[in-house]
């Protein structure tokens, strides 16, 4: 019998063609369900697609154990009972259940292209957060299979092999953000100013792709003595598939981080005007509210602030991300584009000897923020400065100019060299 047939009957007869409904929905929920930021901004997309992964893999790591665990049960150690089964016959139940996993998995990443091509510009998705989910759900649905193969009850393994991925991944598998630790099997959200590294994510693919082997060769193993009902098993394949897994594992640990910081690009996305915004050319949806910024900050009181002539978003000047030279779009808010520009502005428009970290300068400064931003601070966004009133702030800018300035100019610094 052919391969192709194998698996092909392997696949109508999966219990999980009843489960598929359910992962849809699950892959569909936990990506609209969680935030909608990432809409437009096809990195964004590519890691929040990629997010349902988190949930699948643990889930198919159960699905996988208990169909590998009930055929053993049965007696039967492959999809047909041969005595002494081919590795096309072991390996068809596992991609079975990839398959199933994966194309549920598909299916939200089709949802998050759908929701996002009509603003996300020239652009398409990124191809390395998708590869990641799909090798995360591959990994679970090998270990659970590899369980499965080696035990026989129905509920103890698979609820196991679940749990175990599930607590695992949260608490090793994220990308390891600053100090953090992590495995780096998957991430958050997706900046533009990061790319997926090939040679990390081909590792990890390798990694995967062996245990997928080993759990083929175990299976292999287990076969039924017609005369005695009793398993028996040869060792080398599994010793190889043991020996594989390590190997690609070492070359995970040697190929370096996931995420790295990508080449600055020749042309980014920048505002009109004085001052001028830069952003990757990926979040050009945000353009619109960042010229409106810009214009909100050429407003300032003149003779009473200097406004630097250009900001950029990280990564944009070709330096080290994170060392504060730029600023973030986190999660669909502008808010700390405004907050880089109301310091900066304060910054240079205050002479250094005249500078002081009190209540007066924190409150000119948040108050240059919300100009800047054109409201108060959101909801979304919490702490600031000690001992200033935002909610006093976000109500002061809506009063007439003069009883602003006036407002200013008490907290800006008096003296000789002061202005």
């Amino acid at each position: 019998m052919s391969g192709l047939w194998v698996y092909r009957t392997e696949l109508r007869r999966s219990p999980l063609r009843w489960v598929f409904p359910v992962l849809v929905v699950v892959a569909l929920l936990v990506l609209f369900g969680r935030s909608r930021y990432w809409i437009g901004v096809w990195p964004q997309a590519g890691a929040a697609a990629q997010i349902p992964a988190f949930y699948l893999g643990p889930a198919m790591a159960g699905a996988a154990a208990w169909s590998a665990a009930a055929r053993r049960r049965s007696g039967v150690p492959t999809g047909f009972g041969a005595a002494r089964p081919s590795w096309r016959v072991e390996a068809a139940p596992l991609a079975a259940a990839l398959t199933y996993g994966l194309a549920a998995y598909a299916v939200g990443a089709v949802a998050a292209a759908a929701v996002s091509v009509r603003d996300g510009g020239s652009g398409f998705f990124w191809p390395g957060y998708l590869l990641l989910g799909a090798v995360l759900i591959t990994g679970c649905t090998a270990l659970g299979h590899l369980a499965g193969r080696r035990a026989r009850s129905l509920v103890v393994v698979p609820v196991a092999c679940t749990l175990g991925c599930l607590v695992f991944l949260g608490m090793f598998g994220s990308v390891p953000q600053g100090s953090g630790s992590g495995v780096g099997l998957y991430v958050l959200s997706g900046y533009p100013s990061l790319a997926v590294a090939v040679r990390p994510l081909l590792a990890r693919a390798a990694t995967v792709l062996a245990l997928a082997g080993l759990a083929v060769a175990a299976g292999r193993q287990v076969r039924t003595d017609r005369s005695a009902a009793r398993w028996r098993g040869r060792p080398f394949g599994t010793v190889g598939g043991v020996l594989a897994v390590a190997g690609a594992v070492a070359l995970w640990v040697l190929t370096g981080p996931l995420l790295v910081q990508r080449p600055v690009p020749a042309r980014p996305l920048c505002t009109t005007g004085t001052p001028r915004i830069c952003v990757w050319p990926e979040n050009q949806r945000y353009l619109p509210e960042l010229q409106a910024m810009s214009e909100r900050a050429a407003a300032l009181p003149a003779g009473r602030f200097q406004v630097p002539g250009e900001f950029l978003e990280d990564g944009l000047d070709g330096r080290r991300l994170g060392a504060g030279n730029g600023f973030y779009l986190r999660e669909g808010e502008t808010w700390e584009a405004a907050t880089t520009m109301g310091i900066r502005t304060v910054e240079d428009s205050i002479p250094v000897p005249c500078r002081r970290s009190d209540l007066a300068q924190w409150e000119l400064i948040s108050w240059t923020i919300a100009r800047i931003a054109g409201h108060g601070v959101p909801a979304t966004v919490h702490g600031g400065p000690p001992g200033v009133d935002q909610e006093a702030i976000g109500r002061l800018i809506a009063e007439p100019e003069d009883a602003q300035l006036a407002w200013v100019d008490q907290r800006l610094p008096k003296g000789p060299g002061c202005g």
